[in-house]
């Protein structure tokens, strides 16, 4: 090693991966149904900048989680600027990254090299698809025994952390959430004001993420129309969102049209009922969703 040198203090390296996103509500969704999921299956502790900033002194709290990360995860999709900067500081002090991206184009030059993971949002199993392969690329890359790879000029000197065993504890709480079962629903369309009858049936042993069958029934010029929907459930403490992702016709009755339905629920104390939001195609109405009892 030279005589000029940069000394940076990586203080005690974690099992934590520090996530580089855009903060914009087209990602919202993608980080608390996909992200944070695979990080957290992968055994490590989900961090994003959003969560640990202060008021004072953004830059250096950043560059404190960066430092103390064993991986760092970066959405490149947009080509953010903060985005790039951030990604910038974690590869010049040799932390490995994982690259994720909707658009192959927002990949820069420079780092096309390295591992990323396209995905499309128009496939839609896209969610479940990126959660997988997150999970089994962070876990290859914490298993490696060190770092500082990809540039030369780098030496890292650090204690990486033991490899985890098994997920956090959040993960292993969401698995003990009974959200199984039937379920009864119903809402009156927002357009043209039609009642539509909901049967929700979501799989014993469910685990965090699973597929979900609903039964949705409505009239339309006095013919009744009967749509059996699948859709893909995601859970957070006693919180479930339902994605819609595709239907067929039972009984097509007059019906020209139907639009995929999406759920924000949470589940009541006594896990009798299911409250929260319905996202139609015109707007979003309050639901209930009761459970049947099996007596």
């Amino acid at each position: 090693m030279g005589d000029s040198q940069v000394i940076v203090d990586l203080e005690a390296v974690t099992n934590s991966c520090f996530v580089v996103m855009p903060f914009h509500s087209l990602f919202e969704s993608q980080y608390e149904r996909v992200i944070q999921p695979a990080v957290e299956d992968a055994g490590l502790e989900c961090v994003r900048g959003d969560e640990i900033y202060t008021q004072q002194a953004i830059v250096q709290d950043i560059w404190k989680a960066i430092r103390q990360a064993r991986v760092i995860l970066v959405e490149l999709s947009g080509r953010n600027p903060n985005v790039m900067y951030e990604t910038g500081l974690a590869h010049a002090i040799g932390k490995p990254i994982v690259f994720i991206t909707r658009n192959q184009e927002d990949v820069p030059f420079d780092l096309g090299p390295l591992r990323y993971i396209y995905y499309d949002p128009n496939n839609p199993f896209w969610g479940e698809d990126l959660r997988a392969e997150l999970t089994k690329m962070l876990r290859k890359v914490i298993e490696e025994a060190s770092i500082a790879e990809h540039l030369r000029g780098i030496e890292v000197r650090t204690v990486l952390p033991d490899v985890p065993e098994q997920p956090t504890t959040r993960q292993e709480r969401l698995a003990q959430v009974d959200f199984s079962g039937v379920w009864n629903c119903s809402w009156i369309s927002i357009k043209r004001q039609r009642e539509h009858r909901a049967t929700l049936v979501i799989p014993p042993d469910h685990g965090p993420h699973f597929t979900a069958s609903m039964t949705v029934r409505y009239e339309r010029y006095e013919q009744q129309t009967i749509v059996q929907e699948t859709l893909t459930g995601n859970l957070r403490d006693s919180k479930l969102s339902l994605t819609g992702v595709n239907y067929t016709y039972v009984e097509k009755g007059s019906a020209a049209s139907y639009s995929l339905d999406s759920f924000e629920l949470v589940l009541s104390d006594d896990a009798k009922s299911l409250k929260g939001k319905a996202v139609l195609r015109h707007g979003t109405r309050d639901v209930v969703f009761l459970r049947l009892s099996e007596d």
